[in-house]
């Protein structure tokens, strides 16, 4: 492990993260020595690498589309989460206002304080199962704005197996930033 960012501030413990584009960072406390930051990292060498080749997979991995693909994969996704929201929320019992499909680089969806709903269009890319989990996690932060252990029993009453479609959802994290293929490919 040779290369690392180091990230001092007021925290008070030391930790590592692999960003997504395979950087590791080490955060810490502001007066943390050098030599216990070499430690820490050497002593966790095989997670920071398991987790840097998860990265650089889910990299090599992620489809890369023309801008009409995407605007067709959008009116889709569009099309499917509304159906999926309308259902989900009868079935809830809460309201939402608009819908907006966006790119968003880092999230699945997100829920405003109006109740505004926004749905990244590469979910039409992933498992309905999946597609489902996040609609109701969205809807989940109509009744509770918040991830409290009421929320995630709201989001349970209606997925009872939400922790696992959580995590196979996390298998697909690099499709959250697809690139839109350089001019001219997929030309004949």
């Amino acid at each position: 492990m040779s290369e690392y960012e180091i990230v001092r501030s007021r925290r008070k413990t030391i930790s590592l993260q692999v960003t997504r584009d395979g950087r590791v960072v080490v955060r810490c406390p502001m007066r943390t020595p050098v030599r216990q930051i070499r430690e820490f990292v050497e002593n966790h060498a095989d997670w920071v690498q398991e987790n840097v080749e998860k990265v650089r997979e889910q990299q090599e991995n992620r489809p890369i589309f023309t801008e009409m693909e995407i605007w067709q994969y959008r009116e889709m996704a569009r099309r499917v989460l509304t159906a999926k929201t309308e259902l989900w929320a009868a079935r809830m019992g809460v309201t939402y206002g608009r819908i907006a499909i966006r790119q968003q680089a880092t999230r699945w969806g997100s829920c405003s304080t109006k109740g505004n709903l926004n749905y990244n269009w590469v979910l039409i890319l992933v498992p309905e199962d999946l597609q489902d989990y996040v609609v109701v996690h969205e809807l989940a932060h109509r009744r509770e704005m918040n991830h409290s252990p009421r929320f995630w029993k709201i989001v349970a009453e209606q997925i009872p197996d939400y922790a696992v479609r959580r995590k196979r959802l996390k298998e697909y994290a690099g499709y959250t930033d697809i690139q839109t293929a350089p001019e001219g490919w997929g030309d004949l």
